[in-house]
């Protein structure tokens, strides 16, 4: 028996049809075949977001903020992403004061941050660039809403100075 293919076509297009009828309005989704969208981003999706880091002038007398855009997947991703953005240049006269410290490690855990860092000796800097290199790094971190503290670590020690001009606190607190 022969299929007749012009009746083919009609019945196709009415089934279909019918199978949308049960969620008007709602476009269906390609990965479930349902009329249900997908609200989440896959787990290992990288969010974006612009933030404001800070450095200083070429005579170590202010902080300048820029914006730059991160990259990240998770909080401890995030912060990461902001630190290794602190220690980029900026403009014209814009110097970054954490170019050259090495970020060692990064805990996040109920919106206390801990960064253990190393300090070698050209990152090292005077009372006035060690004032505004804690006020650098502590307006990156605070500016996300789920940072409550800031706790710098050196070489995995507490200590009570970074750079010998300085007194820590541990943590800073928002």
């Amino acid at each position: 028996m022969k299929l007749n293919f012009k009746w083919l076509m009609p019945i196709a297009v009415l089934a279909v049809v019918a199978s949308a009828c049960g969620n008007p309005g709602q476009p269906v989704n390609p990965t479930t075949g349902t009329g249900q969208t997908e609200t989440q981003p896959p787990a290992d999706a990288k969010q974006k977001q612009t933030i404001k880091v800070f450095s200083t002038d070429d005579q170590l007398i202010e902080l300048k903020s820029r914006d730059t855009e991160i990259e990240f997947s998770d909080e401890k991703e995030k912060i990461e992403a902001a630190l290794k953005a602190l220690q980029q240049n900026g403009g014209e006269n814009e110097i970054s004061l954490w170019e050259h410290a090495v970020f060692n490690s990064v805990t996040v855990k109920d919106g206390d941050v801990t960064v253990d860092l190393s300090l070698p000796e050209e990152a090292r800097l005077g009372a006035p660039g060690e004032v505004l290199a804690l006020e650098a790094i502590r307006n990156t971190v605070f500016q996300f809403d789920e940072v409550k503290s800031l706790d710098l670590l050196l070489d995995g020690q507490a200590v009570e100075s970074l750079m010998g001009h300085e007194e820590l606190e541990h943590p800073f607190k928002k």
